[in-house]
């Protein structure tokens, strides 16, 4: 393998360094150089919908403005790098070596995933059979029936578990819940607006497999953000089981846990993208955590019936939760159209 290219841009962040000029420029560098040698999947840098972009850029165009969004890290670099006197960038011809490094390594990764992969349970064209009422019985309810399988994957999935970990990744995960010798319980994906959008009882501790199949089994398209306390596992969980499925969605960490993530870079942090994507800047990150929290308030309840029951009266909570949810945006954008003043 050729290293040349790295080591370039290695040598081009030392001489920043010994440089007393452009140190926020060299503060950019930095950090996406460590994005590029972290122990994270290189599609978690640099997305699908990335690829083609870079290499354009690497082939001697200009940043398309996509890139910067989709790349936080790399757009902030350009952001840094313009001279807007003489409409230029400064000091990019090794990032452009890089870019296209990255782009053909990327590709190469994707179509390994989309084409290498193997499952012993095909997805079915059409749905699964539900019965009514199915999920008092199952303790799966997302507002819908399933939309598809979830499968068993050949070389993926382990014989004992469907989440087990893989080797030289960020370990806060598994140091989490082995600390705390966590049991089962409900799993809950919340949107933004502190809306339920569905839940499922878990008979093991929290894993992957539960956002992953969540996902997958009930979505007809894949969100375009996940906003996950260890989205920088659950990314390769996904991309590496349905990479086309996945392709296009962003998974990140809220910023209430990025604090103490080990082996995994900024290039999975919510963070990052608020830098470059003034869309995302007033979405509530913790709005899950949020929401978890009121459903502690029936943790001792249902903790002394029986699995039909606690079922039952948790679907009411969640019902009784998301009408008054709506009811406080209502009411909160009426007060907002109160204010706009009235053509005369």
């Amino acid at each position: 393998m050729d290293y040349s290219t790295y080591t370039a841009c290695l040598s081009a962040y030392h001489r920043l360094e010994q440089s007393d000029d452009k140190k926020l420029y060299t503060r950019r560098y930095r950090q996406f150089l460590l994005q590029v040698f972290s122990a994270d999947s290189v599609l978690q840098l640099v997305p699908n919908a990335a690829i083609q972009l870079l290499q354009k850029y690497s082939e001697g165009g200009p940043p398309d403005p996509r890139l910067q969004p989709l790349i936080p890290a790399l757009g902030m670099i350009f952001l840094n790098a313009y001279h807007p006197i003489n409409n230029q960038y400064s000091g990019m011809a090794e990032l452009r070596l890089l870019s296209g490094t990255l782009a053909q390594r990327a590709n190469v990764v994707f179509h390994h995933l989309v084409h290498d992969r193997e499952t012993v349970i095909e997805p079915l064209q059409s749905s699964p059979p539900t019965l009514p009422r199915y999920w008092e019985t199952t303790g799966c309810y997302y507002g819908r029936p399933a939309v598809r399988y979830r499968p068993y994957y050949e070389g993926r999935d382990s014989d004992k578990s469907v989440d087990t970990a893989e080797s030289e990744v960020c370990r806060k995960f598994y140091s989490t819940y082995t600390k705390q010798s966590l049991t089962g319980g409900l799993m809950a994906l919340w949107c933004p607006h502190l809306i339920c959008l569905g839940f499922h009882k878990m008979p093991h501790a929290e894993g992957r497999n539960d956002i992953f199949s969540a996902l997958f089994k009930y979505f007809e398209k894949a969100p375009e953000t996940v906003i996950y306390d260890f989205a920088c596992q659950l990314a390769p969980y996904c991309m590496s089981r349905e990479p086309l499925f996945f392709k296009d969605t962003c998974f990140a960490v809220d910023e209430m846990h990025a604090k103490g993530h080990v082996g995994c870079s900024q290039a999975s942090f919510m963070s990052n993208y608020m830098q470059v994507r003034p869309e995302v800047i007033n979405i509530n990150t913790s709005a899950a955590e949020c929401s978890n929290s009121g459903l502690s308030r029936i943790k001792k309840s249902i903790s002394y019936m029986d699995q039909k029951h606690a079922i039952l009266y948790t679907y009411v909570y969640l019902c009784v939760w998301n009408r008054r949810q709506e009811r406080k945006h209502q009411s909160r954008l009426e007060k907002e159209l109160l204010r706009i003043p009235q053509d005369m």
